[in-house]
């Protein structure tokens, strides 16, 4: 209010000298005016923080990604579903940014967002934001011991997508986790057999073979991931400790 009237002062001058009738209606939009500039500004800073969580995302700096997207919502007064959508996914993808199975699932993540995501990304067109998603819910369900759901979460993946490495990794990373080691070898060898250069699956099948005894086809497969990934250095120090 007092913004719109020091516009009214500043202009007042021009407005004594016309008529009656054309103060009244300049009087009447200048408000409206002020309005709309007001808003016109507003969604300006809700797209630098919304193409910042873009940027951020992209970045695979997901908590980073999510603070800005959630900033932009509230700024939107949270109208912007389209934000939320994108706020939640970077949420969910905190899970999947951490190599490691199995590990506890980041603080404040909780099945519900992954249930309203899937709900916002239902319709024919959203099948790879599906994927993504189930993805990470599947890492998160292992993560809390729901292991019987974490399969069904996968499976559904892999239905929507049958080209999905992520998929298959994770669905060999859930059957290591329960010691079904012929079925994680199964999963792992598929997604090699679609990205023959994914350097995660030949590094996980690493793992399994070494678990089991298997040390020449360990070795091979640690020396392929770090091959494919030299800034990997999990990979090239397994591969090393397997040279003596």
């Amino acid at each position: 209010m007092e913004q719109k009237m020091q516009l009214l002062k500043k202009i007042w001058p021009y407005l004594a000298s016309m008529g009656g009738a054309s103060v009244m209606i300049l009087a009447f939009f200048i408000p409206s005016i002020q309005d709309q500039w007001d808003r016109y500004q507003a969604r300006k800073v809700i797209e630098q923080y919304e193409n910042l969580g873009n940027e951020f995302f992209e970045e695979e700096k997901y908590e980073i990604a999510e603070e800005a997207y959630a900033k932009a919502f509230e700024l939107s007064e949270q109208k912007r579903l389209d934000i939320e959508m994108k706020r939640l996914s970077a949420k969910v993808n905190r899970i999947g940014s951490d190599p490691a199975w199995g590990n506890k699932p980041p603080e404040g993540l909780a099945d519900v967002d992954f249930q309203f995501l899937l709900h916002f990304q239902k319709g024919k067109g959203s099948e790879k934001h599906q994927v993504a998603t189930l993805n990470c819910y599947g890492a998160f369900l292992a993560s809390v011991g729901r292991l019987d759901e974490a399969e069904d979460v996968l499976t559904k993946a892999i239905h929507l997508d049958q080209s999905d490495v992520l998929a298959y990794i994770n669905l060999g990373n859930l059957y290591g986790q329960q010691n079904k080691n012929d079925k994680s070898e199964k999963f792992y060898q598929k997604a090699i057999s679609i990205d023959p250069e994914n350097s995660r699956a030949h590094y996980n099948l690493g793992l399994l073979f070494f678990e089991l005894g298997k040390t020449a086809e360990a070795k091979k497969e640690f020396g392929k991931a770090a091959e494919l990934d030299p800034e990997d250095e999990d990979a090239k120090a397994e591969y090393e400790a397997l040279q003596n």
